[in-house]
């Protein structure tokens, strides 16, 4: 017997009519992710830190967003992908952090079979 490794991330789901796959994968907007806020600046003493959990679903994107104000970390705990930052893509997945500094463009891409999660806290710059 041969012995055999198959990678949960790169085996497509079933395309079957009633897949969640199908869903995910209709013409147009790739858009589809989910957004858990878990804490609020008026939760935080500071007022200056926010934190939440984002699921982007397998095929799927983030919409991107920029902000000048604001630092913020990517922790990721499920899947890979990839970070767009500034239109450079750099591969990411479960157990990575990445550091944003105030002010590039940036977006995931989830480019495989299963959902990409991640943990992300962004800190207000100034005081």
């Amino acid at each position: 017997m041969v012995t055999k490794v198959i990678s949960l991330n790169r085996t497509p789901a079933d395309p079957g009519t009633s897949s969640f796959a199908m869903l995910l994968h209709q013409e147009g907007d790739q858009v589809r992710r989910d957004v858990f806020p878990l804490l609020a600046r008026e939760d935080t003493a500071s007022r200056r830190v926010m934190a939440g959990y984002t699921v982007v679903y397998p095929g799927c994107t983030t919409n991107g967003h920029a902000h000048s104000d604001r630092e913020e970390i990517y922790h990721f705990a499920r899947g890979s992908g990839v970070m767009i930052v500034d239109g450079c893509e750099t591969e990411v997945a479960a157990g990575d952090t990445l550091y944003l500094p105030p002010g590039p463009f940036h977006t995931a891409r989830n480019p495989s079979a299963l959902p990409l999660e991640y943990f992300w806290v962004t800190i207000e710059c100034g005081g």
